[in-house]
């Protein structure tokens, strides 16, 4: 079982030119650009698409260069993100949130879209005592097109309201955000409300736009919610403007709290392999307790979410609407699921507990059975309930579970990863080996925009096809790297050099 991943560690690992290799040159002026930028932040998802990659980004140097420097930073990383995990939802497990994911509660939240028959009015929302004269669209904005603008008449209360979609869940927390900024005297104010009770409000003081936030728990029943633009006072001159007015509550999200927790774990991993590292096992013992009693059972145990588990693989919440109250199906997008699984199998590998890699095997195998042979390539679908394919970024999630998964001789077999080699290769590759482009899609469909650049976990295909590792080198040799997906793509070509 462990074949698998002795090869690819002995194909991977640099020799002593390394210490000298233009991609670890490349790599340490990025990283001291961007390497501390993130991992203070409490956003799950800004930790999962971002310090997880410089994390595991840390793993691969420390594993060509020997230097425990950069297991060093791995550690203070990691410490801060842990002391960082939220309870939000209380349920008694930690671990973290965000609302960028969940359905935003009010509608038209950048005023794009007029009501009919009156072009200075935001569709969806109530002027309150005016007619227009006051309360109206202008052009100065933040994104977009327009914004909205209240301006004071010092005799009445001018305002702008909306009543928030009656599907939030109440007794969560919310997070209420917008852009604002004010003229003259008066004091921009977003408030929600339950009925005539303020539950949180934000002031704009500045005549420059600003961006401000404040989370809130929202009541379960009672008044109609609803989000109200307006002024401190209605008796001092000047006008508030507001752009980008936005509610949505503050969930945990699987593949976040799977994302997070892949490194710390890979770090136990391999301290526990590696005596010469037995000074740093204090701490991998703390990061795999707290992913084995605060992250893992948190998706079956949790009295809030719900058992995400159905036998076969993971599902959305069952309690809480956390990505759509529209929904049609609870099956998770294959990144997702597979994001636990990756970090199931690594866990295993240090507990030997059967019902992690039970579950596992059983993602992945769910996930396999959705791969279609094309032509001696996979291509396969963002998700069971979608026919759109799975793009470039969200494919280095899956691969990553598949490539450990085959590297610990479990489900996917050599000539599964052979066909996904092939995926990149007849499928999305331009066939350039000067200037190689690679599709949006797994099925060679759609023009990447720059994520092709995003390679961390194709370019381990490199042991299947020595070419993948050339096509990446191609594309980053005269490339200005800017954040943490190229920083772990680095680093990457660093352990394939």
């Amino acid at each position: 079982m462990l074949l698998n991943l002795v090869v690819a560690g002995a194909l991977a690992l640099g020799g002593a030119h390394s210490l000298d290799s233009p991609w670890l040159a490349k790599y340490r002026a990025l990283e001291a650009q961007i390497g501390a930028s993130v991992y203070n932040d409490r956003s799950s998802a800004t930790l999962a698409w971002g310090e997880s990659y410089i994390m595991r980004s840390y793993l691969d140097v420390y594993q060509v260069t020997q230097d425990t420097a950069w297991l060093d930073k791995l550690v203070t990383h990691a410490d801060t993100v842990i002391a960082n995990a939220d309870d939000v939802d209380g349920d008694g497990f930690l671990g973290w949130s965000t609302e960028r994911y969940s359905p935003v509660e009010i509608a038209n939240t950048g005023f794009e879209s007029s009501t009919s028959g009156d072009a200075t009015l935001p569709a969806s929302w109530t002027r309150f005592q005016d007619t227009g004269s006051h309360v109206h669209r202008t052009t100065d904005t933040v994104e977009g097109t327009q914004s909205v603008r209240v301006v004071s008449d010092q005799t009445k209360w001018k305002k702008l309201y909306q009543n928030v979609n009656s599907a939030y869940e109440g007794g969560s927390t919310y997070v209420l955000r917008g852009w604002g900024k004010k003229a003259g005297s008066v004091t921009g104010r977003i408030v929600l409300r339950n009925g005539s009770t303020t539950i949180c409000a934000l002031d704009y003081t500045s005549t420059s736009w600003t961006f401000k936030q404040v989370e809130c728990k929202l009541p379960t029943g009672g008044p109609q919610l609803r989000v109200w633009l307006e002024h401190a006072s209605y008796t001092v001159a000047g006008s508030a403007s507001f752009d980008e007015v936005k509610l949505s509550g503050r969930f945990p999200y699987m593949v976040h709290d799977a994302m997070i927790g892949i490194p710390m774990a890979e770090f136990s991993r391999l301290v526990a392999q590696t005596p010469a590292l037995s000074g740093y096992s204090a701490k991998a013992a703390a990061y795999r307790s707290f992913l084995e009693t605060e992250i893992v059972p948190r998706w079956e145990q949790s009295t809030y979410l719900g058992n995400t588990w159905n036998g076969t693989t993971y599902r959305q919440p069952p309690n809480i609407d956390t990505l759509s109250h529209t929904g049609t199906t609870n099956d998770l997008p294959f990144n997702m699921a597979l994001g636990m699984a990756n970090l199931l199998t690594v866990l295993h590998g240090l507990n030997g507990d059967t019902t992690y890699l039970s579950r596992a095997n059983s993602v992945t195998q769910w996930a396999k059975s959705n791969l279609v042979n094309s032509g001696g390539a996979y291509i396969w679908n963002y998700g069971t309930y979608t026919t759109m394919k799975e793009d470039l970024s969200h494919a280095n999630v899956d691969l990553s579970a598949f490539l450990e998964s085959y590297r610990r001789g479990q489900v996917m077999t050599a000539a599964d990863m052979i066909a996904l080699k092939n995926t990149l290769k007849l499928k999305m590759w331009n066939g350039s080996a000067t200037a190689p482009m690679f599709s949006l899609r797994v099925d060679g469909t759609g023009a990447a925009n720059g994520t092709d650049y995003y390679l961390h976990s194709w370019i381990e295909l490199a042991e299947w096809d020595a070419q993948i590792k050339a096509l990446v080198a191609a594309k980053y040799t005269n490339f200005t790297s800017a954040n943490s997906s190229h920083l772990i793509t680095l680093s990457r070509l660093l352990k394939w050099e």
